[in-house]
């Protein structure tokens, strides 16, 4: 007897399935795969579209092009005709131009002028990339009525824009970021309200990526800080890339200043470590003043955080350091205590020992990077150098030795600046006055300068190490 299917003559076969099934599953990954292909070819035309609207000039074009328009100039602008139409798309990215101890274009308000006076002959929307380029690179500059005057044309081409142009649109709708006024701070804290990445500021505005090199984006940067400051370890490595990547020095004084302070009151150590790395590699080692000098045109309130920051920094860098040397060179918890009871107080240091101890040292990771600046490889004892105010202060690493303190002003003092010395043995002697006379609990005869023992009495040492430089270093008494 014939079965149903025979009847209807459906054969079905479950290995047949499966392979079908297989084959569907394939096409469709291949379609995706295509689709996903598409796609990124679509935006790699896009991209490359993009970047074409961003290509400059030959190179070797920008300096013939300002020799012409500086010559046109010395004719009272008489031949401004000879500019060729292509010369002129050139002369846009010719503004911020300077040879031959002749001034930039930009920095000459009659002469920006007569450039605008050539570009309306034969105006082109594609003029605004070069112009805005000059006005973004010329950003905070000094001379404020070249910048009002490049800022007032281009605001006036880009109201009157009606194109399709994709960047040309951008400039348009985001004029408000470009007001010389505060414009960098609206945009700075637009990204930090959408969670924004800073290092995206310029592709945010549809504008190359190599033009968060420039000034413009320095109050961005420090204007998305602020406004992001609450969540600073969560977006900290960010700021710290795009930072570098911006590479701009008064963006970074401007912005780590700021981090160090902040994170200086928050107290996490974590926090400081990183924000210390930073600054150093940012910024430089607070030891050398000169890498924390205000820059130009510093408002006073920049100037103060500087130099706050900098005796932060300083701060956190001597702690470490003691806290290093004493467990590593001496292991004495109590002297490694005390010294760091006077880290307000500590201006500078510096290391002397042998290279043993200054390998030892690099191993922690917390100044391994800092160690080469502060140690100088010595025979004899390993000591360490403080200065306090007007003293030079010297604890050798031995146990039992003594504590010697010297005057800034004595000329057979001990020298920070440059000084090369085969081992500050020389500065320690047994035949040196003490520093203060022990009479129980009471202290007699406080001189300037001597040495001081590392011993208990009816006074814990720590006792009379404070009743002498409370008086004689501190002038606390």
């Amino acid at each position: 007897m014939e079965t149903v299917n025979e009847i209807l003559k459906f054969s079905f076969s479950l290995v047949a399935l499966q392979k079908e099934a297989r084959n569907l599953f394939a096409e469709n990954k291949n379609f995706k795969l295509l689709h996903e292909a598409r796609i990124s070819k679509l935006n790699k035309i896009t991209e490359e579209a993009g970047e074409s609207n961003f290509k400059k000039p030959f190179p070797k074009l920008i300096p013939q092009v300002f020799e012409k328009f500086k010559s046109i100039m010395q004719t009272d602008g008489l031949f401004l005709g000879k500019f060729e139409k292509s010369e002129l798309r050139t002369l846009t990215y010719s503004l911020s131009y300077s040879e031959h101890n002749q001034p930039q274009i930009f920095s000459q308000p009659n002469e920006l002028d007569v450039v605008f006076e050539a570009l309306e002959t034969v105006w082109k929307d594609s003029y605004l990339i070069g112009l805005m380029d000059c006005y973004l690179k010329n950003w905070e500059t000094k001379h404020a009525s070249s910048s009002e005057k490049l800022g007032n044309f281009i605001f006036k081409k880009l109201r009157n824009y009606d194109g399709n142009r994709p960047i040309l649109k951008s400039l348009k709708t985001n004029m408000k970021f470009f007001d010389a006024r505060n414009g960098d701070v609206l945009l700075g804290s637009e990204l930090a309200i959408k969670n924004k990445q800073i290092k995206e500021a310029a592709k945010y505005l549809l504008l190359h990526e190599s033009w968060f090199l420039y000034p413009y984006f320095s109050k961005v940067i420090l204007a998305y800080y602020v406004k992001r400051k609450n969540d600073v370890q969560v977006f900290i490595d960010d700021l710290s890339h795009a930072l570098h990547q911006h590479n701009n020095s008064i963006s970074n004084k401007r912005v780590v200043s700021k981090l160090v302070i902040q994170a200086n009151s928050m107290q996490v150590d974590v926090l400081q470590d990183k924000v210390k790395s930073i600054a150093v590699k940012l910024v430089g080692d607070p030891a050398h003043a000169s890498n924390w000098t205000a820059f130009e045109n510093a408002t006073e309130a920049e100037k103060t955080d500087l130099e706050s920051a900098r005796k932060i920094l300083n701060e956190w860098i001597i702690k470490q350091f003691i806290s290093v040397f004493f467990d590593v060179c001496i292991s004495d918890v109590r002297r490694k205590s005390y010294w760091l009871s006077k880290i307000n107080d500590i201006s500078g240091f510096k290391i002397y020992g042998s290279a043993v101890y200054q390998s030892r040292l690099k191993q922690d990771e917390r100044i391994s990077d800092l160690v080469a600046n502060r140690y100088q490889v010595t025979r004899g004892t390993t000591a360490l150098m403080l200065s306090i105010k007007d003293y030079v202060l010297i604890e050798f690493a031995s146990e039992g030795s003594a504590f010697y303190a010297f005057k800034s002003a004595n000329e057979s003092a001990p020298n920070f600046e440059g000084e090369y010395y085969e081992g500050l043995d020389q500065f320690k002697s047994n035949s040196d006055p003490m520093l203060v006379t022990r009479n129980g609990r009471a202290l007699h005869n406080l001189r300037d300068e001597g040495r001081l023992i590392h011993r208990d009495a009816e006074l814990k040492w720590e006792e009379v190490f404070d009743s002498w430089l409370n008086k004689k270093v501190l002038n606390n008494v």
